[in-house]
């Protein structure tokens, strides 16, 4: 608070009190608070001054009484820059105070007095202006009569206070003043601009008021009687004969003035008869000062009298004239009269009066002249962001508009982004915005948005007009709505019939409302909506900013028009979005100049037009824009600086206004704000609202969703308060909104106060800052800003500071805290927490902010209410419970329904050649029962739901996330449909054949019941033979030739390529690779490898049959050792084809490269490739392999044998890897495929092979009973077994999947946690070794531990009947046998088939099941006559031998199932392994999860030689777009073979450590051979090192570059230089095998400090292998 003390305290410091002179500005205090301290000053008892500044406070005292506004003013502006002076002009107009424009200076120079014209101060302020320029100045007898004391009767608007009336006339005489119109006479079209001359015409002054006089459109002269033989007149009225017809006010000061005996005529008379012929004069008298002053008892009521009559005269005198003056050409600008002044200075013979004219004004109307509010005007001049906005609504209406033509949204969306697409250059509106910031000037610049206002005035007042009657229509309807509902009752029909009559006025009204805004919005061209433009053209097109150096132009302009008072739009468009990558750019130039410590966040938040922008325009002078309505869209950024503290201010757009009104908007600001400020204000007229305790309740909601690690405060600002003393009334107003907010939330189980920090006294009261009054003299009503509001300001912005520099975390970190320490920690008073370290990381967090609170808007801020929340999550309960019981139906149903439509089809036997039309018939016959189900969970919902607290609309919510949920369900079932019938396919093909055979065997037996044996099995065998030739024609038919399988695998491979090479930058691998378009040129490109295989085919006679691919299994075959001889001898083949190393004197350096590619570099690539391969069922239809292909070549070319050696052809090796990868893929696919015709064919072949020898068996028994009933008992025994252990194994495989679909251990994230614990952590060297050799197959190693309990108790719990079952079933067909007496073997076969499906354990089996899969159907029996019963019945009975050796049986069978159980789950496990990539440094797995999202990577950008750290103004690159990585657990880089450079001893440290450093030792690029530099020698000292460590990463393997920058400052052991304590125990263990393995590059060190390396662990000895336990059940 400013005081004498804080006064003098200034002075004494700086010799100046500027500082405070214009914070009084700031806070449009318009210096009044200085006035009224300034005479207290001389009170100062200079004995308690220090002696040494007594001098200064003397001088200061002695000079108090002369101190006036002007002087502080005139002051002020001589100590600043001309720049600062320009924008200090604001401020005075801004305070309606008098602009110093010509004045009196004491110059040091020449120790004199100067009188100093200052055209500067008016620059930005008059630089175009549309009013009228008048000039009042007096005769010398005029001085002192009290000419601008007349301000106020001729222009009513004058406030006394205004004008500058005191100070000596002597040293006034001659200055000239600026007065402003008010802004209400502005926006009337009324403004106009005064130059008061104070005292007369001189030396100093003539030529600049004759420059004024030539330029205005009125001239005000003042004379006293003395004049009528004086010059004056003459000499102001002869100058041009311009000024004799220029419109002119005399106003004669008349002593007289009260006495009505004489009159005003007659000395009126006096100066027409001598000046009459002058035509465009007016005259008038007016009282002089003297009469004023004057001492008379009824002084009041004659200066009353007086004032009354001066009005009254002037305002008519002025009316009379106006027409004159409208007609005269107003002056634009002051640089207009500059010139002209300049002009006259300069010459004797000035030229006539030219108006100032402006190049830029001619290019303005050119651009917005063909413009009006009828036109498309932001599809004209702003077409991206249109565009942009016109998308995301499109976007915002699809997700949340259920009930719109969802077919009409995406096809206007379609059309927008072909529009959109179509912008292929910087339309001319938007290239003129560019120029204007890059390369024109700030008074251009101010121009513009004059320009720019002057045009929006044409419309904005009418449309206004309108907006404000619709608001006005809209909001008594919704008074009568609930006024209606307040008296509604089910019975009274006529009143529901208004009550709807009602609310479709409203709704009329309302689009109305929206109309006149979208009007509004489309005359709303300013300058920021054209920078908003250009940024988002920046996001669509970068690369038509041309020349590249341009956006950085843009970006600095940015900045500066930032601290010119411009704030940057964060929040903008609409539907309302935040990041752009502009913004991005001008951040980094604004933290490099304003930043001093971390940046504190404050958001002002409040109702729409509760003046939000106002108050910190006021509070801390920004300039954020303010008007009448919604002037604020979206939300606004400005920086101030107190202290050494930055301050960042969002200015938001307002809350609970009718535009918005059922919307999420309001919640989604208010969560914006909480969640990245450090202080909240809230701003709000009149007293605490309900309104306010739901927003604040919802975004406590929604910030226990999105975590934020700041605790925000919460001020409340209640403006316009008549009774600033009451507080206690407010303070319980808050009391009681915060137990109203804890109530409501009590449901969360979290307390308001762990998120938010709501003080029940952090409330201030403001008054209005504008006072009201009539006018006691003119009758006219007054608006004037008062003088305790600019002073509750002073107190405010104190408040503020306090509590924003003192906010603390959300209460869960403290929690955290708390349970990492182990001791009691004194309390410490609060401090700012750091949330943010820079500006680039506040507008990064910001962003993302954002991005979730629009994102999770629709589901997360819904309601209004706490309460209305509570409702939608008893309904959402409600609503789960009815989706979880419906998807259990509908799942039962679907499933029916597949072994339904797979019974019916297969009954036909059509499934063979009408798959598509089974695939339709199912997929209507599931969306019928999907429809039917929705329909009924809707019914159950609304029967659930009927409670009068359910309200209509929150159920409506609920209920639209019903069916989507359903519809989950349906997607499953399809899939589930395609693999069975698949399955059912291959079993029909064979049944069908079985039946061939089966049909004409009867057939034959029926007509030739006497065959001889011999011929019998003649006919038997041609029948086989026939029938196993057309089964294998038709699988070879449904199988895909080599060619097909070729074509489909190099498809993914081109498309995939394709993707990535437009998608990654200069460097990538991707770079390196080109298309494979067919079969020919695959097969050239693989040719080169045959000539290498010559020599090891020879080598390798005797090896077994490969059983991956032939090719590079021949490889890894031929050179599986590492030996010397053996390298040698793959050297000398290898060497020039393929050119993978560039050979020259360097022979052992190369040799040993190459043997590290060909040892480690190629097994790690195939062996990753082929267990990709087994985990995919089919290579040639599932592009998945493809896409780990790729990762397993960048893993591969990241191996630091490749990386760090120049001798490397890269793109050879690189492209050679792609071959090597798809010949491993095609092999595999084509084997597979023959794999699997030739394993069906030879299933059938053996089902076909015995049912034929059971044939022949049956009939050769045919004429001995006992040995027929033996038969039977054979044949249907081994079929009793078989079909119950494919029961088995069905049920086994399906509850399989489902454990391990449902374990919580089985998934990316837990499983690498776990594998780095069982190894590095517990220093296992067997699974450090399986960790750092082949991840992926440790990962399914560890998932089958997890698993296997699961296994083994699905397995032994549906084995464990397995006996006993088999038993009963034997038993049960012995059994009927017995008791019945069937004549043929049919009759008795389906009697035995009925008897087994009614044991207990097998009828629970569906029926559809049992016939689907043919259960105990027993087809391997042919129809003959039994002839002695009691015969066959014997023999029968050996059908109970099968169970003697039972034990056996079963542990057989036992032994399958789990094998196929094992081989089911190895595949459902090998699916989950998640993203393949590997760290470049140390060769860690990715951790994310795939498919992964795109982030943005900065650039690498060298340290500027030219420019300052602090102040570098050259261009940065632009960030480039990848698929990052990240990995939980990096490694000592040694690990994967990395060693120092030239020491070649083990490099034990972590990727991220020393990240700025030390630098990277990195081969060079290679270079083609006649540019290789032949004075290579043994040393490495033409490799390059690229420094530091960040730069290499960031240049070659940009998408890990931003998890390892993290780790580099947050990771473990991050500022050290050795590994964290259990990876350098984990070394110790298996260094001897590491070192080992990569013996060609790296020697172990000598010693190891025992202080940080244990030497007592038990070392793995160098040949140590794992033993993997991944290949069997046990």
């Amino acid at each position: 608070m400013i005081d004498t003390r804080t006064l003098i305290k200034e002075l004494i410091q700086n010799h100046s009190i500027k500082g405070y002179i214009i914070d009084s500005l700031k806070r449009y205090h318009s210096l009044m608070d200085i006035i009224h301290i300034l005479p207290s000053c001389n009170q100062i008892d200079f004995t308690k001054v220090p002696q040494q500044h007594q001098k200064i406070i003397e001088i200061f005292s002695n000079v108090i009484d002369t101190i006036t506004k002007s002087v502080l003013l005139i002051t002020t502006i001589e100590s600043m820059s001309y720049e600062s002076q320009r924008y200090f002009g604001n401020f005075i107009k801004k305070n309606d105070l008098p602009v110093p424009f010509a004045y009196y200076m004491w110059n040091n120079h020449i120790n004199s007095v100067e009188y100093k014209i200052n055209f500067n101060i008016l620059s930005e302020i008059m630089c175009l202006t549309n009013g009228q320029y008048i000039l009042q100045i007096g005769s010398k007898s005029a001085i002192g009569m009290g000419k601008t004391s007349m301000l106020q009767y001729i222009f009513p608007d004058k406030r006394t206070e205004a004008l500058s009336t005191d100070g000596s006339s002597t040293l006034r005489n001659g200055c000239i003043d600026v007065l402003c119109s008010s802004e209400e006479r502005n926006q009337k079209d009324e403004s106009h601009t005064i130059f008061d001359v104070h005292g007369t015409m001189n030396i100093f002054n003539e030529d600049i008021i004759t420059s004024i006089q030539t330029y205005c459109s009125l001239q005000l002269l003042y004379v006293t009687k003395e004049d009528l033989n004086g010059v004056f007149l003459n000499s102001m009225m002869n100058y041009s004969e311009c000024i004799k017809t220029k419109p002119t006010i005399v106003i004669i000061f008349d002593p007289n003035y009260d006495d009505k005996r004489i009159g005003p005529d007659h000395i009126i008379n006096s100066f027409q008869s001598q000046y009459g012929h002058w035509k465009n004069i007016r005259w008038i008298t007016a009282p002089p000062s003297e009469l004023w002053y004057q001492r008379d008892h009824n002084k009041k009521n004659k200066d009353l009298t007086r004032s009354q009559q001066l009005l009254k005269s002037f305002k008519e005198l002025r009316e009379s004239i106006n027409t004159d003056v409208q007609k005269y050409i107003k002056c634009t600008s002051i640089f207009s009269i500059q010139s002209y002044y300049l002009t006259v200075k300069n010459s004797t013979n000035s030229s006539a009066p030219v108006h100032c004219h402006f190049e830029i004004e001619d290019r303005l109307k050119q651009l917005f002249g063909g413009l009006n509010e009828k036109t498309e005007n932001l599809r004209i001049t702003t077409p991206v962001s249109y565009l942009d906005s016109a998308i995301k609504q499109c976007e915002k209406d699809s997700v949340n508009n259920w009930n719109a033509p969802q077919t009409e949204i995406q096809n206007r969306k379609k059309n927008l982004i072909r529009e959109r697409s179509r912008i292929a250059t910087i339309n001319r509106h938007t290239a003129f915005f560019i120029d204007l910031l890059t390369k024109y000037t700030y008074t251009e610049l101010l121009i513009t948005e004059k320009y720019l206002e002057k045009w929006r005035s044409q419309f904005e007042s009418t449309l206004l007009e309108q907006l404000s009657n619709a608001k006005a229509e809209a909001s008594k309807l919704i008074s009568r709505i609930k006024q209606i509902e307040e008296h509604l009752s089910a019975e009274n029909i006529q009143m529901q019939q208004e009550l709807r009559n009602v609310k479709s006025e409203f709704n009329q009204q309302y689009r109305l409302v929206n109309e006149i805004n979208q009007k509004l919005m489309n005359i709303d061209l300013t300058i920021g909506l054209f920078c908003d433009e250009i940024m988002a053209l920046y996001e669509l097109s970068p690369y038509i900013f041309k020349p590249s150096s341009l956006i950085k132009d843009i970006a600095k302009a940015f900045v500066n028009l930032m601290q010119k008072g411009f704030a940057i739009h964060i929040l903008r468009g609409r539907p309302l979005h935040c990041h752009s990558r502009l913004i991005e750019e001008s951040i980094k130039f604004l933290a490099s100049t304003t930043m001093q410590e971390p940046p504190l966040v404050l958001t002002v938040i409040g109702e729409q037009s509760s003046a939000k922008s106002s108050l910190m325009n006021t509070t801390f002078g920004c300039n954020f824009r303010v008007s009448a309505g919604r002037c604020t869209i979206g939300m606004y950024m400005s920086i101030i600086h107190w202290k050494s503290k930055t301050i960042v201010i969002f200015d938001t757009e307002g809350l609970l206004s009718l535009e918005e009104a059922g919307s999420i908007f309001d919640n989604q600001m208010i969560t914006m704000a909480v969640l990245s400020s450090h202080l909240v204000l809230i701003n709000h007229k009149g007293e605490v609202s309900a309104n306010l305790k739901d927003l604040i309740g919802m975004s406590f909601y929604a910030k226990l969703n999105i975590k934020s690690p700041i605790k925000p405060k919460l001020l409340f600002i209640l403006r316009d308060q008549a009774d600033l003393s009451s507080k206690k009334t407010f303070f319980r107003q808050l009391t009681q909104l915060k137990d109203q907010l804890q109530n409501d939330s009590k449901f969360l189980k979290r307390s308001i106060d762990d998120e938010l920090d709501i003080n029940n006294e952090n409330l201030y009261l403001l008054p209005n800052a504008f006072s009201h009054d009539t006018d006691a003299i003119s009758n006219i009503p007054r608006c004037w800003r008062n003088q305790t509001f600019p002073q509750e300001i002073i107190k405010l912005r104190q408040i503020i500071f306090n509590n924003i520099t003192s906010t603390t975390k959300p209460r869960r970190f403290h929690q955290l805290s708390s349970t990492i320490a182990t001791s009691t920690v004194e309390p410490q008073s609060p401090m700012a927490e750091v949330a943010y370290t820079d500006m680039t990381q506040l507008y990064t967090k910001i962003s993302s902010n954002w991005e979730a609170i629009d994102r999770l808007g629709p589901r997360l801020l819904e309601c209004k209410t706490l309460y209305e929340l509570s409702i939608l999550q008893e309904l959402q309960i409600i609503a789960n419970e009815i989706i979880k019981a419906t998807n259990a139906t509908v799942f039962q149903h679907g499933e029916g329904l597949i072994e339904k439509t797979l019974l019916e089809f297969s009954r036909d036997g059509c499934i063979d050649k009408e798959l598509d039309g089974i695939n339709n018939k199912f997929n209507h016959q599931l969306t019928g029962i999907i429809t039917q189900v929705v329909n009924q969970a809707q019914m159950d919902f609304n029967d659930k739901t009927e409670r009068s607290c359910y309200l209509a609309e929150t159920k409506l919510k609920v209920s639209r996330y019903l069916e989507p949920a359903i519809h989950s369900v349906q997607h499953l079932l399809r899939e589930n449909f395609k693999t069975r019938i698949i399955d059912l396919l291959k079993k029909a093909r064979v049944n069908d054949a079985q039946k061939q055979l089966l049909e004409s065997v009867q057939t034959e037996f029926d007509q030739h019941k006497s065959f001889e044996l011999h011929e019998l099995k003649y006919r038997l065998e041609t029948k086989f033979r026939s029938t196993i030739e057309q089964h294998r024609k038709n699988l070879q038919s449904s199988s895909k030739t080599e060619t097909e399988i070729i074509q489909n695998i190099l498809k993914f491979y081109n498309n995939q390529l394709l993707c990535k090479q437009q998608e990654t930058t200069h460097g990538s691998i991707y770079k390196l690779l080109f298309t494979i378009q067919d079969d020919a040129e695959f097969r050239k490109h693989s040719k080169k490898f045959e000539s290498c295989l010559s020599w090891p085919e020879q080598q390798t006679q005797q090896q077994s049959p490969l059983k991956f691919s032939g090719l590079w299994k021949a490889f890894r075959s031929l050179f599986s050792g590492s030996s010397e001889k053996c390298i040698d001898s793959v050297w000398e083949k290898l060497k020039d084809e393929p050119t993978w190393i560039t050979t020259n004197t360097q022979v052992n350096k190369y040799k040993g490269t190459f043997a590290q590619i060909w040892n480690n570099v190629i097994p790690e690539f195939q062996d990753n490739l082929l267990t990709s391969i087994k985990a995919t069922q089919s290579l040639s239809s599932n592009p998945t392999t493809i896409q780990h292909l790729f990762q397993y070549i960048e893993n591969a070319m990241n191996s630091p044998c490749i990386t760090k050696q120049y001798c490397v052809d890269k793109h050879i090796l690189c492209s050679d890897l792609a071959v090597i990868g798809l010949e491993t893929i095609i092999t595999e696919a084509i084997a597979k495929e023959k794999s699997d015709y030739e394993l069906n064919l030879q299933n059938t072949t053996n089902e076909i092979k015995e049912c034929q020898d059971n044939l022949y068996k049956q009939y050769t028994a045919m004429k001995n009973s006992i040995e027929l009933g033996q038969t039977l008992a054979e044949t249907i025994g081994k079929q009793i077994v078989e079909d119950i252990c494919r029961l088995l194994q069905r049920r086994i495989d399906k509850d399989i999947r489902e454990d391990i679909i449902k374990s919580q251990f089985i998934n990316h994230e837990v499983i690498q946690k776990q594998a780095y614990e069982q190894s590095i952590s517990q220093a296992n060297g067997e699974n450090i070794l399986k960790y750092i050799y082949d991840i992926n197959r440790y990962f399914i190693e560890l998932s089958f531990e997890e698993i296997k309990t699961t296994l083994h108790t699905v397995t032994h719990h549906h084995t464990l009947k397995f006996k006993n079952l088999i038993v009963t079933a034997i038993n049960t067909a012995n059994t009927f046998v017995q008791e019945h007496a069937y004549e043929h073997t049919h009759e008795l076969r389906n009697g035995i088939r009925k008897a087994i499906l009614d044991i207990p354990e097998l009828k629970s089996t569906e029926l559809l099941e049992r016939e689907l899969y043919s259960m105990f159907a027993l087809n391997n029996v042919i129809r003959m006559t039994i002839t002695e019963k009691k015969l066959f019945n014997q023999g029968f009975e050996n059908i109970c031998t099968y169970y003697k050796d039972i034990e056996k049986t079963i542990n057989d069978l036992t032994k399958n199932i789990k094998t196929e159980a094992f081989n089911s789950c190895k595949q459902s496990i090998a699916s989950r392994l998640g993203c393949q990539a590997r760290c470049p440094g140390c060769g860690a797995k990715c951790s994310k999860t795939e498919p992964h999202q795109k982030e943005e990577v900065q650039v690498w950008q060298d340290p500027c030689k030219i420019c300052l750290p602090s102040d570098c103004t050259c261009k940065h690159p632009e960030p480039s777009v990848v698929e990052t990585h990240e990995s939980t657990y990096h490694l000592a880089t040694a690990f994967r073979g990395t060693r120092y450079h030239k020491t070649h001893t083990p490099c034990l440290e972590l990727c991220y450590q020393r990240w700025t450093t030390i630098g990277v030792h990195a081969g060079k690029q290679h270079q083609p051979n006649n540019l290789q530099n032949e004075k290579s020698d043994e040393t490495d000292d033409e490799d390059e090192i690229i420094f530091p460590k960040a730069k290499y990463y960031n240049e070659r393997h940009p998408s890990w570059y931003n998890n390892l920058k993290k780790q580099s400052t947050e990771g473990n052991a991050c500022n050290e230089r050795i590994p964290p304590p259990d990876q350098r125990r984990a070394w110790m263990v298996v260094r001897h095998a590491i070192v080992d393995r990569y013996k060609i590059s790296m020697i172990d060190n000598e010693e190891y400090d025992d202080k940080l390396y244990p030497l007592n662990v038990e070392a793995l000895p160098a040949d140590f292998e794992p033993r993997w336990k991944d290949e069997n059940f046990e």
